[in-house]
């Protein structure tokens, strides 16, 4: 009887973002089938901060580089923002390089007999340069918000990636960014569409929240609360016109947490929306909030392919982003599954929610597209393409 087919994947933290989310959905797939040996490779421990850990499937082997509170505390503290500047500095100098070299020897360690090592953040790539099993670098943000126009990070980026075998991102126009930026590397870049479980997604919507305000009328936002990328200003400023321009009585709901929610209550403050807007926190299961939304708003400066909106289009509710770079008019097929809006625009965002709440012909016309956009993001649509980018299609 042959060995099982190894995959290793790997990841610098494990906390509450969309690549977790991802990583995750990613894992649970390939557990189902036992020809897979699956390794989780985390570079630190992050504590408490991993509220995803226990979805992950008991036959994945999850290996710590950093693991002791020494050298994660810091770190931990650094994620939740309450670092002192002291503190921070002793992270960086003293405790950042030890940790650094144990990532190194622990993932050394856990691909010498590796058929396949997944890069699932693209952090590793210093630590692969002796690893001659397929190296494969997932991307899931923007190249060009990466590189900011610094043309020496630019060439930093390209030389590091020339490492991998395959570089996989996460929409079409992230492989344009890619080809425009790195042209040697086109033949490396692939496509493919963050994956869920549409059942899965389902069957968590269908789990009532012990919370009255789960009954109240709302429009719903779920993302991390970092004005850095996000782009929760505009969605304040436009719910404020849809108060007080459109008479709408809907709350607005976030769900999502982060360093900027103090000024983002401040400002909602400053609108007089601050009884109307409620911060939710970060919820491990925002599938009943979507579903019983009355429509699931999005709105950021830049992404990559915003889980969220894929989680909404499988939920199948009314949708509208800004069409920011890259990832929600390609997701929302042009228009077609969501409505979009240019970024920044509070005025544009406003109007596009309230005709999504009171066109019920355009109503049709969006579920009827998110219906049929939901299934490409979906195993069973990407799975020929995985195997293929894997090397595992004869297994």
């Amino acid at each position: 009887m042959s060995s099982p087919f190894h995959l290793v994947f790997l990841v610098s933290g494990l906390l509450d973002g969309g690549i977790e989310t991802v990583l995750i959905e990613y894992l649970k797939h390939f557990s189902k089938d036992k020809k897979f040996k699956i390794t989780l490779c985390i570079a630190k421990a992050m504590g408490e901060l991993e509220v995803y850990k226990k979805e992950i499937p008991p036959t994945v082997n999850i290996v710590y580089c950093s693991n002791t509170k020494l050298l994660t505390h810091f770190a931990q503290q650094r994620a939740l923002r309450k670092i002192s500047k002291l503190g921070k500095l002793f992270d960086e100098i003293i405790l950042n390089p030890i940790r650094r070299y144990q990532t190194r020897r622990g993932i050394q360690q856990v691909i010498t007999d590796a058929d396949v090592v997944i890069d699932f953040d693209s952090c590793a790539y210093s630590h692969l340069k002796s690893c001659t099993a397929k190296k494969i670098a997932y991307f899931h943000f923007s190249f060009k918000q990466r590189v900011m126009q610094d043309r020496r990070r630019m060439e930093r980026l390209g030389k590091e990636l020339e490492r991998y075998d395959k570089i996989v991102t996460i929409c079409e126009a992230m492989r344009a960014e890619g080809e425009q930026l790195f042209p040697h590397l086109k033949e490396k870049l692939e496509v493919i569409y963050n994956p869920k479980f549409q059942k899965d997604v389902q069957d968590k919507a269908k789990v009532r929240p012990n919370d009255n305000r789960f009954d109240q009328p709302f429009l719903l936002a779920i993302e991390r609360l970092e004005e850095s990328q996000k782009d929760i200003t505009t969605l304040l400023k436009a719910y404020s016109i849809l108060v007080k321009t459109y008479q709408h009585t809907e709350s607005l709901y976030i769900i999502g947490k982060g360093k900027s929610e103090n000024e983002l209550r401040e400002l909602a403050k400053e609108l007089g929306v601050e009884d109307k807007v409620i911060f939710l926190g970060f919820m491990p299961n925002p599938y009943p909030w979507i579903k019983r939304s009355k429509l699931l708003v999005h709105s950021a400066k830049f992404e990559g392919l915003p889980t969220v909106l894929i989680e909404g289009l499988m939920l199948n509710k009314l949708i509208v982003a800004t069409d920011c770079p890259t990832g929600p008019g390609e997701l929302l097929a042009g228009g077609k599954a969501g409505l979009l809006v240019p970024v920044g625009d509070a005025q544009a965002l406003a109007t596009a929610i309230h005709q999504a709440l009171t066109d019920t012909d355009l109503q049709k016309q969006l579920l009827k597209g998110a219906t049929e956009r939901a299934f490409d993001f979906t195993f069973t649509a990407i799975e020929a393409k995985l195997n293929r980018i894997m090397c595992i299609e004869a297994l």
